[in-house]
């Protein structure tokens, strides 16, 4: 070994073992390259003499790091950018599976309801605006079910299909509410039926809160609220509620007046002999009720039409009661709430033109002179005619006029003719109510609105004779619920009755039978959208088309011209 020939082969041998692991390598590295390469196999190896040099460590000697042989057989790739060989190496994100956290039974579900909801949720939710609701509700819980737990009915279903098959309390018919059954069903079958419990369930609470049908099917002498519940609202209701029996309940009507009627109604039935027809009088009358707002006030004048009665409430109770004289059947007072703005003290009268043009224009054709005979005032303007009558002893509307803005042009007020007070049937007038106390009930009404000024009944006649003076409202709003109660419970607990005098017993049963269920619920007004009432009752609107018999259009008027005024 210590031949310089021998020294110089020992040394070449030595470099050829070193450099057979690099070479090793470097075919491995050119190998992965090559499987991936994301470019065309033509062109992913260049040329052999394209093959860098492998770089040895700075300690190596020299001849090491050029003694990897290059072989036309193993072709190297061509030199890529690392960055773009690391970024093909990047895995696609996978989304996260949203019923991964399902029971298996219920994920089973979970999936047709999502497909149910896709290809047939316009016909199992007809509405729109329930079906976005349900759509996203569901979307919202990851497609669980609502009604079932591992497959099987839970105790939420069992509440509300057992409020639901009670709904004859409320005065509705059960078989509106069916539920389907849970028992040994598919999964695709179970979804179905999950979806019908849940529009079961909201058509029950659009029924019990609303009615069944809109108020217009009995007349269109009605303007009220009629505000369904949202959709959205009842399925968070029974979904968070620890008994989803009761949440539903909620949606009836919770005013006294309502609750007095459903206990009448389950005292009757449990009553044998019961009438049928009183049973449907009261139904008729709860159904009416829904049509109301669900808050009536904190103070509200409530007018029972068919009792001819004035009841003023407050803090809950009843402060004070009246007679009153209302619209004749056909001429009836409306159906409506409103809030009352002010009360005018020695009101003007204008007379409405629906009656300047149907009485008092043929009048004076005949007799020049009998309007001015009345103390009425003519003036002429642009081709129109205007009639009013000014303060007094004989003006139509009495001392006080209590003004509530509506579009039938109605109002309540005093009256010169006390004698129809003692009558039992007093519907007498064009659609006004007239009041039997007015002094004392603008006493009431001035107290609740203003108690600090203590107001009396006196206090309002000493104003009597003077200019007209009009008295605000504003403070407290004090609601005017004009209402149909044939039936109703009085403050001793009993069952009262009164007669149909407009009809409406008779359509709202009928509607009852041939229409519930098709409820398109009016828009519900903001009570802070509803405008300030002018300071005279404005004229009615002059109306086109057939309206129904019951429709008013000559409203306020309280009197018939005398018969001799014809003569």
């Amino acid at each position: 070994m210590s031949n310089p020939r021998n020294r110089i082969l020992a040394s070449t041998a030595l470099a050829l073992v070193l450099a057979a692991p690099l070479g090793y390598l470097a075919k491995g590295h050119l190998t992965a390259m090559a499987a991936t390469s994301a470019e065309p196999a033509a062109t992913q190896f260049a040329p052999a003499v394209a093959i860098p040099a492998v770089t040895a460590p700075a300690n190596e000697p020299a001849a090491i790091s050029n003694s990897v042989p290059a072989t036309a057989t193993e072709p190297a790739p061509s030199a890529q950018p690392a960055a773009a060989t690391e970024q093909t190496a990047i895995e696609p994100a996978v989304a996260p599976d949203p019923l991964a956290a399902l029971d298996p039974a219920d994920r089973a579900v979970a999936e047709n309801i999502r497909d149910l909801l896709a290809t047939k949720g316009d016909k199992l939710f007809t509405a729109k605006k329930e079906r976005a609701a349900v759509e996203a509700f569901y979307q919202n819980r990851n497609l669980a079910p609502l009604w079932l737990d591992k497959g099987i009915q839970n105790a939420r279903a069992e509440a509300v299909i057992a409020r639901m098959k009670n709904a004859d309390a409320d005065g509705l018919e059960p078989g509106d509410y069916k539920a389907p059954s849970f028992a040994g069903l598919a999964p695709d079958v179970l979804a179905e039926a999950e979806l019908r419990l849940t529009r079961a369930v909201l058509t029950y609470a659009r029924h019990v809160q609303a009615g069944r049908f809109p108020y217009t099917r009995v007349s269109k002498n009605i303007e009220l609220p009629q505000a369904a519940p949202e959709p959205a609202d009842v399925l968070s209701s029974v979904a968070d509620a620890a008994d989803a029996g009761k949440a539903l309940d909620l949606y009836s009507p919770q005013n006294e007046h309502y609750r007095k009627l459903k206990a009448a109604l389950a005292d009757l039935r449990g009553k044998p002999g019961a009438s049928k027809g009183q049973i449907e009088t009261i139904t008729a009358n709860m159904e009416r009720w829904r049509w109301y707002a669900r808050d009536l006030g904190n103070a509200y004048s409530l007018v029972n039409l068919p009792d001819f009665t004035l009841r003023v409430m407050h803090n809950g109770g009843q402060v004070w009661t009246t007679r009153i004289v209302i619209g004749k059947p056909s001429m009836p007072t409306p159906l409506l709430s409103e809030t009352m703005k002010y009360l005018t003290v020695n009101p003007t009268w204008t007379v409405p033109q629906s009656i300047v043009r149907n009485e008092y224009l043929p009048a004076l054709a005949q007799d020049p002179t009998v309007l001015d005979r009345m103390g009425l005032r003519v003036s002429y303007n642009g081709g129109g005619v205007t009639i009013t009558q000014p303060p007094g002893d004989g003006n139509a509307l009495g001392r006080v006029r209590f003004s509530f803005n509506n579009r039938f042009s109605v109002f309540q007020h005093d009256t010169p003719d006390k004698g129809l007070f003692s009558e039992t049937v007093r519907a007498y007038s064009h659609g006004c109510m007239r009041v039997q106390d007015p002094p004392k009930y603008a006493e009431v009404l001035l107290n609740i609105a203003r108690p600090s000024e203590h107001w009396t009944a006196e206090k309002i006649r000493r104003m009597y004779g003077g200019g007209e003076r009009d008295l605000p409202l504003q403070a407290t709003p004090i609601w005017v619920h004009l209402t149909y109660q044939t039936a109703f419970v009085d403050n001793a607990g009993k069952l009262e009755m009164r007669r149909d005098i407009y009809g409406l017993d008779g359509r709202t049963i009928a509607a009852i039978k041939s229409e519930r269920g098709n409820l398109e619920p009016a828009p519900e007004r903001k009570r802070e959208e509803i405008a300030t009432a002018p300071r005279k009752p404005a004229a009615p609107a002059a109306r086109t088309g057939a309206l129904s018999q019951t429709t008013y259009t000559t409203p306020g008027y309280p009197r018939q011209l005398p018969p001799s005024i014809f003569r």
